[in-house]
């Protein structure tokens, strides 16, 4: 054999797994077909989190009537720091490579056999294989992309200009992390969503309160949307049936945020004995190991959550694996919506659990509960917590500080700390995750903020 392993896929899963791998002695060989980083890095979550904070800057100094100064996106000029970002970040994972003798091959692979990867007309052998090729979008027949004004999220967050019309379809993470960006650049945004609730699956009054901030920024939002484009050869056309009402909605730009699929072209998964389930992601268990021992799999190609916080961490747990560690994964994966109003979120809804045949108790604290949140003149939002036995089964944030305030939570949960445990911890004053401890001082002795 070559390498004991070889990785095929250098996104955030994959550099994750090759590095463990090889911190535990093992030589692995990193075939990438574009750049080190993948969609995380290159053209999602750093990218727009550079525009969105941007964003919000400007947001913070136009609610600040003490600050006696206007403010304003220089696109042009946002983009060039969002490039040195990125270039910074990627640099930083490619010298990290290399220090842990990661090789990187840049080409496409194509599985030829059990342990047999071609790469551009070269066969590299590995006694182990890890695929981490991530997910791609996917055009809906109701949604057709055309690479023009018909777009996916990343392709138009990443355009030099932005139209002044913009549709978004889906009003999931990434269209309301999409509307919010591009409302602030003064476009008229519209998010069509086919539920009847935005953000899907998330706590209903995490939801709302997300749907009243867009408003009162100006978004327009439509739930209970079935709608399909009739038209993208100029503008972008939409049918939109609504419970009570059928309306045409014009943009000048279409946004798809929903639809992606995972990508295994070239990866000859029956051949090697690897499974899919119905929508084409890789089966995995806790540890990432397919349905064949020798291949594992890790990042948005293993199916659901798609989101690099998860794949980050089923990377080092592939790699863990690999270099003979016994690792799992999480049992809580936080998830982060970086809005106007950031949210946070772990474990499940209350609904969920009740449906479950759960018994359990709810405590909200609202952040103009906190005295943190008026200094930071941020004082809209919340946190609730739900609670079973004296454990917190989830919990939901939107506010200032919620995607970092939502990780001390995860942590307790995966550590099984109870409530009566956490009332013994002291949060630093002033603070956001004070919002933590009051939290659970009304759940045990009573409020105090």
């Amino acid at each position: 054999m070559d390498f004991d392993v070889i990785v095929i896929g250098g996104g955030v899963a994959g550099v994750s797994a090759a590095l463990r791998a090889s911190e535990l002695g093992k030589s692995v060989v990193l075939v990438e077909r574009d750049q080190i980083g993948g969609e995380c890095i290159n053209r999602a979550c750093i990218p727009s989190k550079t525009l969105i904070d941007a964003v919000k800057t400007v947001n913070r100094v136009s609610s600040s009537p003490w600050i006696v100064s206007s403010s304003a996106l220089d696109y042009a000029r946002l983009n060039e720091n969002k490039a040195r970002i990125i270039s910074a970040i990627k640099e930083k994972m490619e010298r990290n490579l290399s220090s842990k003798n990661v090789r990187v091959i840049k080409g496409n692979a194509k599985i030829k056999g059990q342990g047999e990867v071609e790469v551009d007309g070269r066969v590299i052998t590995a006694d182990y294989t890890v695929f981490s090729t991530g997910s791609v979008p996917l055009s809906l027949p109701d949604f057709p992309l055309n690479g023009k004004n018909v777009l996916d999220p990343w392709t138009a967050m990443n355009l030099k200009e932005i139209k002044n019309r913009i549709i978004i379809v889906g009003g999931g993470v990434a269209g309301v992390e999409l509307a919010t960006l591009f409302r602030a650049l003064n476009k008229e945004v519209t998010i069509l969503e086919l539920m009847p609730q935005l953000l899907p699956g998330f706590d209903k009054d995490l939801a709302i309160t997300t749907k009243k901030r867009l408003e009162e920024k100006g978004i327009r939002v439509y739930l209970n949307a079935k709608s399909k484009i009739v038209n993208s050869e100029s503008t972008v056309k939409f049918s939109v049936n609504l419970p009570n009402a059928s309306e045409e909605v014009e943009g000048d730009l279409a946004v798809v945020t929903i639809g992606r699929k995972a990508s295994t072209e070239n990866l000859n998964l029956k051949e090697i004995g690897v499974e899919a389930d119905q929508r084409g992601y890789i089966k995995v268990d806790e540890r990432g190991k397919t349905t064949n021992p020798k291949v594992f799999a890790a990042g948005d190609v293993a199916g659901v959550p798609l989101s690099a916080t998860k794949a980050w961490r089923q990377g080092i747990v592939v790699g863990d694996n690999l270099g003979g560690k016994d690792s799992k994964m999480s049992r809580y994966i936080p998830s982060s919506i970086f809005a106007d109003m950031e949210i946070g979120t772990v474990g499940k809804t209350a609904d969920d659990l009740r449906k479950a045949g759960v018994e359990v108790k709810e405590v909200t604290v609202e952040m103009r509960d906190i005295p943190r949140a008026w200094t930071l003149n941020e004082i809209e939002g919340f946190l609730k917590l739900v609670v079973a036995g004296d454990k917190i089964e989830g919990a939901h944030m939107i506010g200032e500080g919620a995607t970092e305030v939502i990780n001390t939570i995860a942590l307790a949960m995966e550590l099984g700390i109870s409530i009566n445990q956490l009332y013994s911890v002291t949060f630093s004053h002033p603070t956001v995750s004070e919002v933590i401890g009051e939290a659970v001082q009304r759940l045990t002795r009573g409020e105090i903020y």
